[in-house]
């Protein structure tokens, strides 16, 4: 098992694989692999909480429009393989230590540099130190930081704040000015790893005259047999995932009655493989959680822990689902007892779910069948804002994210995290800081990416990409296929106190005939998964 985990403290130095149960180490380049995206145009969001509550289970968006949507009612059982070792996301949090975040950060450096020295072939004479003043050019490797270790996570900046962080063995850890004016093209964002070539004339700037692209990694790939059997394992029939996001009540009350909805619609008309659910469950900052101010009549008997009212309203709704059902947690769920990521599963026994429920950490990498699936519950595409110039302008934002988590090989590489705030008046029951008694209102952090630096080595990809990657957001709904991994954001269940969204990935039987062969070592011919050739993503109403 050891062979297929991300790495924990001070362990990244060692070689670090990722055996797929069903791809043996093996990995197919992606490089030169083309596709044409086709997706169907999204429809405007109307203003109307009661429209949209008409228009539940209206189709928003759709990737291969071509391919017919899954009509199969075989809820066959999926192999579902963990790609990750739950013991090590059962870490102590409120618990960092400063050797540990440095020696993690240092390490992330020297391992992207490896990767770009086998890659490219360089001469490991022509790296060098981009803080020491030189007049020939050397290659450097090193982090993208603001100017100011003071800088706001969410503040402005501009090709003129971006400085470049060392590690030790590269720079002594020291920071240089990156003098961007002689590149034409570049996405440059805190907490990037770049590979640059350039010059220091006088030992004030490091004047940048190339980036190189840090290799991606290659697509999954899967012996005959094992298809076969998956083949067999659905009676030759599509394979059908939901992935749906909280929170799962309106923002002004803990009702789950639209919850109650969509499990009915899931047992009786869409009748899924799998339904991935992603927290909150129990918003940390919902209203009546905040205030306390938790009181249901419909109950027989009231909820005196929040595990209890989740026991109590939320999982004998959960319990009607007839399918596979993986749980993951959000770090803003009331019910989750770490609240850091990388995240600790929720602990199902004591929230009273039955078997077919699956419990698995957060960011956490998984099989169904042939199908590589990556799920992380941290919102990158709100938190990560990139400096950008030449080509890059014209792009897409959500698509220059998906490359560079791609790039990065991290489900989160934005560094440091996001901290959300919000004002609460000082005559607040729920605000008891200083400033509140003061009678001055106070910016009180109530979320954000709650990064737990020194473990960040389980939010890494391994050796292969995903076929499917899922980062649910608050920004609005997409799916898109990018450098052949399809990425999802399913939007959130609950729009404030309207519908939202969900999607629905269907998956055509694999196909031999259909797919490509590589072959990899001497293990025989094995197959590209194609799913993003394959699959059909829905975007629904909730």
């Amino acid at each position: 098992m050891s062979g297929i985990i991300p790495s924990t403290p001070l362990s990244s130095n060692k070689k670090r694989k990722l055996e797929t149960p069903s791809s043996r180490h093996a990995v197919a380049d992606i490089s030169d692999i083309s596709f044409n995206h086709q997706s169907s145009p999204a429809t405007q969001d109307t203003p109307s909480g009661s429209s949209k509550a008409a228009e539940s289970g209206k189709v928003l968006e759709t990737l291969n429009p071509q391919i017919p949507p899954s009509t199969s009612e075989n809820q066959t059982k999926l192999k579902l393989m963990a790609n990750f070792n739950p013991h090590k996301y059962k870490f102590r949090t409120m618990n960092l230590k400063l050797l540990e975040v440095a020696d993690y950060l240092d390490d992330q450096i020297n391992t992207i540099a490896r990767v770009i020295l086998d890659h490219y072939k360089f001469d490991p004479n022509d790296f060098g130190n981009p803080t020491v003043q030189s007049q020939s050019e050397i290659l450097t490797v090193g982090r993208i930081v603001p100017d100011s270790p003071l800088t706001e996570f969410d503040a402005t900046l501009n090709s003129s704040s971006l400085f470049l962080e060392t590690s030790r063995s590269g720079g002594i850890g020291q920071r240089v000015p990156l003098d961007l004016s002689s590149l034409p093209d570049y996405s440059l964002f805190p907490g990037q790893i770049a590979c640059f070539k350039g010059i220091n004339p006088n030992g004030d700037f490091f004047k940048v005259q190339q980036q190189y692209e840090i290799p991606y990694l290659g697509a999954p790939v899967t012996p005959l047999p094992d298809l076969e059997a998956n083949r067999e394992r659905l009676e030759n029939k599509d394979m059908k995932v939901v992935v749906v996001s909280g929170p799962y009540s309106p923002s002004k009350t803990l009702q789950y009655d639209h919850l109650s909805q969509f499990v009915d619609h899931m047992n009786n008309e869409v009748k899924p493989n799998m339904i991935v659910m992603f927290g909150p469950f129990l918003d940390v900052n919902h209203p009546q959680i905040v205030s306390g101010q938790l009181n249901f009549p419909d109950l027989e008997k009231q909820p005196k822990t929040l595990d209890e009212l989740f026991k109590f309203m939320i999982t004998p709704i959960l319990k009607r689902l007839t399918c596979q059902v993986i749980l993951i947690p959000s770090t803003k769920d009331a019910t989750s007892k770490h609240a850091a990521y990388p995240q600790d599963s929720f602990e199902r026994k004591s929230l009273g779910l039955s078997k077919n429920f699956r419990c698995f950490p957060n960011p956490a990498t998984f099989q169904l069948n042939e199908l590589l699936m990556g799920c992380s519950n941290v919102d990158v595409y709100r938190d990560l804002k990139d400096v950008n110039s030449g080509s890059y302008v014209k792009e897409p934002r959500f698509d220059r994210i998906a490359k560079h988590v791609l790039e990065q090989r991290r489900y989160y590489p934005s560094v440091p995290g996001s901290i959300k705030k919000e004002k609460r008046p000082a005559d607040s029951a729920f605000n008891v800081t200083s400033s509140g008694i003061n009678g001055a209102d106070e910016d009180n952090h109530i979320s954000g990416a709650d990064l737990h630096m020194s473990y960040m080595g389980l939010t890494e990809l391994t050796d292969t990409l995903p076929d499917v990657m899922v980062i649910p957001s608050e920004l609005k709904y997409f799916v898109k296929i990018i450098k052949s991994v399809i990425f999802i954001n399913p939007g959130t269940f609950m729009k404030m106190n309207s519908n939202g969204s969900y999607a629905v990935i269907s998956v055509k039987a694999p196909n031999v005939d259909d797919l490509e062969k590589v072959k990899v070592d001497e293990e025989g011919d094995l197959y590209l998964h194609n799913i993003w050739k394959r699959a059909r993503v829905d975007i629904v109403r909730s």
